[in-house]
């Protein structure tokens, strides 16, 4: 029997993606009770998705309007609120809670594997399926993508 040594374990930063589902807020309780259990930071983040889809015939893609960009930046920061707020509504000290929007051009996957990679993160935590609606039989295509190419470790909640 193999003999597991946690004190080994070490997650410092937590990246969570955000994009409004319960999936991703979900995600969000998991990540708290992580960064409680290892003193960990945790870095909310959500991804604009680009208005301008695949096949669009002016060539141009992930490009993102002023006002769209505007409006889900707002939205994004309710989220951000909700879950910070439960935070300190629970009573719970956690260290460090930082949030940030992005946009891109490349995939949402891309943009999620990329930044947890800069921002040297320990581990994703994110949800089974997100807001798109579009599902996979057993993971939505943004987790599949983000187990497939992550650096890091990867947990997904249902």
């Amino acid at each position: 029997m193999a003999n597991f040594n946690t004190n080994k374990i070490k997650f410092s930063k937590i990246l969570v993606p955000i994009d409004g589902s319960p999936s991703s807020l979900t995600a969000a309780t998991y990540a708290i009770e992580f960064a409680i259990t290892y003193e960990a930071e945790i870095i909310l983040l959500s991804v604009v998705p680009s208005q301008i889809k695949h096949g669009d015939s002016s060539g141009v893609f992930g490009m993102v309007t002023p006002h769209h960009l505007d409006e889900y930046k707002k939205e994004a920061q309710k989220w951000f609120k909700q879950i910070i707020d439960d935070v300190k509504n629970q009573g719970y000290n956690i260290q460090k809670i930082t949030t940030d929007v992005i946009t891109t051009p490349m995939s949402i996957v891309g943009a999620i594997v990329d930044y947890a990679e800069k921002q040297d993160t320990d581990i994703i935590i994110l949800g089974k399926s997100g807001s798109t609606g579009f599902k996979r039989i057993l993971l939505g295509s943004t987790a599949t993508g983000v187990v497939t190419y992550a650096h890091c470790h990867v947990l997904v909640v249902r």
